[in-house]
């Protein structure tokens, strides 16, 4: 049968009908054969929940891959069924590790034997480990992900349609009916493990899909020619970057905490989103979005030379290592695991690991460095193509680059700077020091010949993409802790009365110091210019005449005063009135202290149950 681009759609429509019928019928059976998942502790749901959703998807998948018309290779679908045999025989007498990681490379073993490696050929020897690393930590990261309804098998429905496309692009029509009938299933699928799930896939379903999409990420890797060397070893990896993200987050951080990296428990991605206050399904759809995007940039690298995407790929991936930095310091441990996590990344219980402890002691300086390198580089091959520059010797050029802007800014102590507290004097540092650089590297250009090709437009269009790159990367830093730190989980709402200096000071501490619990809402201010105006993103609403038309239309747990300008009397007052609506009354202070005793600020609660920390403990850190 002549290959059409109509079959892999086909396919994916044929698998999508096929798992709409076998679903529900699965859900039957394993409800009879107490096929079925209770709840636990260190798990999600919150319902006893069928199992074996897996036998839907794969044959939904075999079904479609049967019927498309092409010729199947039986060692290629032998070996996902092996995975989800795998996984089904797991799912049932709970196999040993050991079985599984055994099952797991012998498949890598055929991928390998039929020319599948990772790199598409371009690594030589290299590609045969690099595959069997691939396989196995793209299957597990997979299994991993199915941790809360929909997740996985919407990421896996999203990276099978990116691959998809991608071969039928480069014309491998087995690729992309597997690719659509992967999507198709998943698709089908989801329809009954959204939430709320009605049946979960199990490991027969996450160890097909993880192996599949470990298979499909690679084998797109082939026809794309020699010259795209960067794409063909970027697109796999972007493809897979949710699980490759959750899992990475999950292991380093059990590994900190001291627990075992096979140990259950609620401390994957989309469990920390939900934990900064999002929904289950506003986590899970987060998730989507960040994998569309990297499967969108797939597509765009698909035949693009390295300057046309570069500054994009630097911008997506850093943000997402941003992303994932930021997601790590969700407490979702016990405070014994969350002490001694904090202990070991700032390199107080490293143990004897001396090499370790120093890297953990030192990551802000690493990330900043490895993060200003990669802007550096990726400026001056944009300001090269900007400018139309053709020069094949440019490695000591662009070294002197990184190495003289590098140092610059760390005699500058710029990265001894808190990313999250960056001010408007630090921005101006940056520009003054990487200008500085930019004069150094003036000179040096002269005095080697350099300065007709590269001009001094060069030198000023690469200043401001590195300079405004680099304090991109600071600030959004900072706003996304700042977002990350407003929609978080608190016990109490809260209004701040006053929206002054001490205001201000107060709601930072509020969105910093997570113990606290106090989540801010707004503000009331009695000067009536602030009235309708913002600070620090939280609307003022109005002054003291209006405090119980906006306690009424925000519904606070607690109003905080942070202004020594309202007096006991006024104070008095305003707690008669909140009492009516069972909201409680605190009041913050700022007290500085010389001598013996100590400085420090705190808040007090004049009621209800809520007492606050204790002038022992202060509030501002």
């Amino acid at each position: 049968m002549t290959y059409s681009l109509l079959q892999p759609i086909i396919a994916g429509i044929v698998a999508i009908v096929a798992c709409l019928i076998f679903t529900p019928l699965v859900i039957k059976l394993a409800h009879k054969k107490g096929w079925v998942v209770k709840p636990r502790s260190d798990r999600w749901h919150q319902k006893t929940t069928a199992l074996m959703g897996g036998i839907a998807i794969f044959g939904a998948y075999s079904v479609a891959i049967f019927t498309s018309g092409l010729q199947i290779n039986p060692m290629l679908y032998g070996v996902s069924f092996i995975m989800f045999a795998t996984g089904l025989v797991d799912d049932l007498w709970e196999l040993k590790p050991v079985f599984k990681l055994l099952a797991q490379i012998a498949c890598a073993f055929v991928l390998i034997y039929y020319g599948f490696n990772f790199g598409g050929g371009l690594l030589d020897w290299a590609g045969i480990p690099l595959t069997f690393i691939w396989v196995i930590g793209i299957t597990n990261a997979v299994n991993l992900l199915d941790n809360m309804d929909g997740l996985a098998a919407g990421i896996s429905a999203i990276v099978a349609l990116i691959t998809a496309t991608l071969a039928s692009l480069n014309g491998s029509p087995y690729l992309a009916v597997s690719g659509f009938a992967i999507a198709g299933a998943t698709i089908g699928f989801l329809f009954f493990n959204f939430k709320p799930a009605k049946i979960f896939m199990g490991d027969s379903g996450s160890l097909f899909l993880g192996f599949s999409l470990a298979y499909q990420s690679i084998a797109v890797q082939y026809k794309m020619g020699s010259s795209s060397a960067v794409w063909i070893l970027l697109i796999p990896i972007s493809l897979m970057a949710i699980p490759i993200m959750d899992t990475t987050l999950v292991t380093v951080k059990r590994l900190l905490a001291g627990r075992r990296i096979d140990q259950g428990g609620r401390d994957h991605t989309s469990h920390r989103l939900v934990a900064l206050g999002l929904s289950e399904k506003q986590a899970v759809l987060t998730l989507y979005g960040i994998c569309a995007a990297w499967g969108v940039l797939c597509l765009l690298m698909y035949k693009s030379r390295i300057n046309n995407l570069a500054l994009c790929v630097v911008l997506v991936g850093v943000s997402s290592v941003i992303f994932s930095v930021l997601l790590s310091k969700v407490k979702v441990y016990s405070d014994p695991e969350e002490i001694l996590t904090y202990q070991r990344l700032n390199g107080q219980a490293a143990g004897r690991n001396v090499t370790f402890q120093f890297l953990l002691s030192q990551k802000k300086l690493i990330a900043g460095l490895f993060t200003d390198i990669i802007i550096i580089y990726v400026s001056f091959l944009l300001t090269k193509k900007t400018l139309h520059i053709k020069h094949v010797q440019d490695d000591v050029i662009l070294g002197s680059f990184i190495c003289i802007k590098i140092l610059l800014l760390y005699v500058g102590r710029l990265y001894y700077r808190i990313w999250r507290y960056v001010q408007v004097v630090e921005i101006g540092a940056y520009f003054i020091f990487i200008f500085l650089a930019t004069l150094i590297l003036a000179g040096l250009l002269y005095l080697k010949g350099k300065y007709p090709l590269y001009t001094s437009y060069f030198l000023m269009i690469d200043f401001l993409l590195t300079s405004t790159g680099i304090v991109f990367s600071r600030l959004f830093y900072r706003w996304l802790n700042e977002q990350i730190s407003r929609n978080r989980g608190a016990r109490k709402k809260v209004i701040i009365y006053g929206a002054g200096d001490s205001g201000y000071l107060l709601i930072q501490e509020l969105l910093q110091n997570h113990k606290y619990e106090l989540k801010p809402l707004g503000w009331i201010d009695d000067d009536n210019t602030k009235h309708n105006m913002y600070l620090y993103g939280y609307k003022i609403y109005g002054g003291k005449k209006d405090l119980l038309a906006i306690c009424e239309k925000l519904k606070p747990d607690m109003v905080l005063i942070s202004t020594k300008a309202i007096s006991e009397d006024a104070e008095n007052e305003m707690r008669q009135i909140l009492d009516k609506q069972n909201i409680s009354l605190g009041r913050f202070n700022l007290q500085l202290s010389f001598g013996q005793d100590m400085a420090g600020t705190y808040l007090q609660d004049a009621r209800s149950g809520y007492e606050g920390p204790s002038k022992q403990e202060p509030l501002m850190s």
